[in-house]
């Protein structure tokens, strides 16, 4: 799991999202770009299962091991994600993530108050970066059933081509 936004397969779109978050008077951090499978696996876990298992699957993705109370909430709801990657095959198109996820920092610490306001607008900062995201062109995780604010990707083209 990195945080590296090369590792993204628009670079340029994380940086335009820090910086247009910036203008915004907010400031933001990337803390997930790209991961593996066990590592999607692992985090899946977290809440699911009990806290022996999760760190069994951490291990496995050489994450370290969660206290019996950061085992208390979800951080996925899918295998199925937008961040994984697969180095090990020969396919290109699976080597660059297409998800990243980011914090809002607030008094030098990223916050997960989703009601955080660090910029005194009246718009809750998470819902201002989605939207952000959105007018890049990125999807947004507010748009999910199981909402994930800090969480934007490319969208998927829809192949129209006739075969």
């Amino acid at each position: 799991m990195s945080r590296d936004p090369n590792k993204f397969e628009h670079p340029e779109l994380i940086e335009q999202f820090i910086e247009q978050c910036a203008v915004a008077g907010i400031k933001v951090v990337i803390t997930s770009v790209d991961r593996d499978y066990k590592e999607q696996y692992a985090l899946y876990c977290q809440d699911r299962e009990p806290l022996d298992i999760v760190n069994k699957f951490r291990k496995i993705a050489g994450m370290l091991p969660l206290r019996l109370q950061e085992n208390t909430y979800k951080v996925t709801w899918t295998l199925r994600s937008n961040h994984i990657v697969n180095l090990d095959d020969d396919r290109q198109d699976n080597d660059k993530s297409r998800a990243f996820d980011f914090a809002v920092v607030k008094d030098g610490k990223a916050t997960w108050d989703l009601k955080a306001n660090v910029n005194d607008n009246e718009i809750p900062d998470y819902r201002e970066c989605a939207l952000i995201g959105e007018r890049l062109g990125l999807y947004s995780g507010r748009n999910f059933k199981n909402q994930d604010w800090p969480h934007l990707e490319i969208k998927k083209e829809v192949d129209c081509s006739i075969t």
